[in-house]
This record gives structure tokens, C-alpha cells and sequence, in this order.
């Protein structure tokens, strides 16, 4: 294994290991004992995105506060189309957070939609059924600020990354939940500050850490915390 000399510090993009510096997928890798890397195989790679991304997004100042969730990350190995499902109800669940009150009436309709397919067969025509509804649902310019309507629409286009053969209707659908959610939010319906990036990625730790619980609730997960003297006993053996 490439072990650096001393535990990295967190930063933005990906590194080597022995320059000193990691994001938080690398860190993990590091003290899941694993091959360095930002894609370990000991975290679900839905968690795995959205902590890069998160990582990335953060400012070094804002950064330390992914720490908590670096003992969380590792052992969320359980994986299957229905989990898959529910991390994505969970993401439109906190888009639809952010909504005005009166707006969500539409973003709660797809995801009653999307867990009613949780117990249901289907087959590639209901998977075809729920793209065509998200490529379908109106697109609405509102009086957000362009960048704000930018990570709106940016953040919709779900499906280009859960288009595979293994694509069953229940992720399909809380796949357009997940797309109606910020289709709606960009035609002005947000309360949040989108458009600030640091101020959006402080909020994106929070919705890791949520999806995380949603990750342990469908598994019955517990998760083991890294503790502060497993911390220092790993930096005396890379010492």
C-alpha cells in the first residue's frame, strides 16, 4: 500500500499519497487500510460522489468539517437498487427542503410516486415511463440569480448518472423525484442560497450526513466512530 509519512491534510481535488495533502475519500481510503485512492471500495459510491464533490466545493477554512463523517464513510459497502432508491428520495426529500411551503406540493406528489414503486415489479417500460416524465416536466425561468438557476438545473440532470442495465423502475422514479425537485427550485421556488457556493457546500455536509443516516436505516448499519487514539496510533505507524 502508498502510505504517505504522516497523516495528510484535507484539501480540494484528488493527490498522491505522499504529498501531504488529501481529500476526503483519499483520507478514508487511508484509514479504511485500503490502496490510496478517492474511490475505495469500502464506501457506496453514491457517498463517495457526493463527499468529493462536497469536498471540492468547501473552503479550506470550511473543510475540517467533513471530519466527522470520515469514520462514517468507510463500511457502507451493502448495495442494491432499492438503497440506491432511497439515497435518491432522500436527496429530493432535502432539495425540497429549501422550497417555499406552497411549492412542494408537486415534489412530494413524485415522491409518494417513487415509493410506491418500492414495492412493485416492473420491467425497462415503467424505467422509460419515469425518463420521459423527468425529461418532460416543465423547465421555468423564475427571478433567481443566474448562478443560483444554474446549479439548479445543472444539479437535474440526474439521469446521466444512473442510466445503467441495472436500472429498475423504484430508482428510476426517485430519480425524478430528484430531477422535478430542482427543476422546480430553479423556476424560483428556493429559499436557500444556492448561488453561493460556500454557503451551499456548508449545507451539502449536512445532506452527506443525512444520507448517510439514510444509508444506515435501510441497511441497519451502525456505525463504528473512528476514535481520537485510533487517529493517533495510525500516525504513529506512518511516522
Amino acid at each position: 500500500m502508498n502510505m504517505p509519512d504522516a497523516l495528510p491534510t484535507l484539501s480540494a481535488g484528488s493527490h498522491d499519497a505522499e504529498h501531504g495533502e488529501a481529500c476526503v475519500m483519499e483520507y478514508v481510503s487511508l484509514l479504511a487500510g485500503e490502496e490510496w485512492s478517492d474511490r475505495p471500495d469500502c464506501t457506496h459510491p453514491m457517498l463517495a460522489h457526493e463527499a468529493r464533490t462536497t469536498n471540492d466545493l468547501l473552503r479550506d477554512s470550511d473543510r475540517a468539517r467533513l471530519v466527522p463523517l470520515i469514520g462514517r464513510l468507510f463500511g457502507t459497502t451493502e448495495d442494491s437498487s432499492e438503497l440506491r432508491a432511497k439515497l435518491r428520495i432522500t436527496q429530493a426529500r432535502q432539495v425540497m427542503a429549501l422550497l417555499e411551503p406552497d411549492s412542494r406540493g408537486r415534489v412530494i406528489a413524485a415522491i409518494e410516486e417513487a415509493e410506491a414503486w418500492l414495492d412493485r415489479e416492473g420491467d425497462s417500460t415503467h424505467v422509460q415511463q419515469a425518463i420521459d416524465g423527468a425529461i418532460a416536466y416543465p423547465r421555468r425561468s423564475g427571478d433567481l440569480d443566474p448562478a443560483h438557476t444554474s446549479f439548479h438545473l445543472n444539479a437535474s440532470r440526474v439521469f446521466a448518472f444512473v442510466m445503467t442495465p441495472e436500472l429498475g423502475p423504484a430508482e428510476a422514479y426517485a430519480a425524478k423525484a430528484h430531477v422535478i425537485a430542482h427543476l422546480v427550485a430553479a423556476s424560483g421556488e428556493c429559499r436557500a442560497d444556492c448561488g453561493s457556493e460556500p454557503a451551499r457546500a456548508r449545507r451539502m455536509v449536512k445532506d452527506l450526513a443525512g444520507l448517510i443516516d439514510a444509508y444506515d436505516e435501510v441497511t441497519g448499519r451502525t456505525a463504528r466512530e473512528v476514535s481520537p487514539d485510533e487517529i493517533r496510533e495510525l500516525a504513529d505507524t506512518l511516522g
